[in-house]
């Protein structure tokens, strides 16, 4: 059995990096959370492949070094550039009458450069999940409860469906399961949503909370959202917030979607995609 110790950001960023390494999807490893990170930490997971041996390391040979014969050197001849006559008076008219007539000569015109069209770019469709099913539950509440049992803490795990998503709710004394900002908690949906989603055939709609963290969390995003609105309009510049999911984003945009004094966009990358607040000059 091969095992390898990841580190990463989140325990997300650890799993990708793991398995990046390996060569391998997560359906094909097993994975053990060791450390779920904190504010001043990095996570750090155990990856296990079965039937795998690590390869053993071949030192190669350093290359022989080549001599080089360095070439004779020839004694080079110094020859006295040859005299140049000055020219007359009358050549240097010629010349000024010359270099006079080129320059008032039109210019001929560069060919045009041909445009290329390049096609616009395809709009992707939204993504439809399908109403989630009592199986799919069933998986999922495993899995779950599982992996909250390999990360030694003690939660209660219980499945629902609204509106044809699956609602999975943990309760523990423990905040190990949310994280820093829910880090932990959305890499356990994450993997939750792979498990029940690796088939490909269907596609379903996965929410995992923990204590009431989320609506929590979103009551706290609102807030930020308008405080750092109002900031935005009293000093009339742009302002950057920290990096956020796209959950999180979402309700960033909406929470001003309606304020007809800024404008919000999302600018970066993952994981480092975040919102600025620009105001809207009139």
């Amino acid at each position: 059995m091969l095992e390898i110790i990841s580190i990463g950001r989140k325990p997300k960023d650890a799993i990708d990096s793991g398995l990046k390494q390996l060569g391998k999807s997560l359906e094909e490893v097993e994975v053990e959370i060791l450390d779920p990170g904190g504010l001043f930490r990095k996570a750090k997971v155990k990856i296990k492949v079965e039937g795998e041996e690590p390869a053993p390391v071949v030192e190669s040979a350093p290359a022989p070094v080549k001599k080089t014969v360095e070439s004779e050197k020839k004694p080079v001849e110094n020859k006295r550039p040859e005299r140049r006559e000055r020219p007359t008076r009358i050549e240097r008219t010629e010349n000024a009458e010359r270099k006079q007539s080129v320059s008032k000569a039109p210019a001929a015109k560069a060919p045009a450069k041909e445009t290329k069209v390049e096609p616009a770019p395809e709009k992707r469709e939204p993504r439809r999940y399908e109403p989630v099913t009592v199986e799919v539950a069933k998986k999922a509440e495993d899995f779950i409860t599982e992996l909250v049992a390999k990360m030694n803490v003690q939660a209660s795990v219980e499945t629902s469906i609204e509106d044809g998503r699956l609602i999975v709710s943990l309760a523990s004394e423990s905040s190990t399961l949310i994280g820093h900002h829910g880090e932990v908690l959305d890499s356990i949906e994450y993997l939750a949503s792979f498990i029940i989603n690796r088939d490909g055939e269907k596609y379903y709609n996965v929410v995992v909370n923990c204590n009431g963290y989320r609506e929590k969390r979103k009551e706290s995003l609102v807030a930020l959202a308008n405080r750092m609105a109002a900031k935005c309009i009293k000093i009339r510049r742009k302002v950057v917030l920290e990096p956020m999911n796209s959950n999180e984003r979402k309700i960033i945009h909406s929470a001003l979607a309606d304020n007809d004094q800024i404008i919000t966009k999302s600018e970066g990358h993952e994981p480092g995609r975040h919102i600025v607040i620009l105001y809207k000059r009139r």
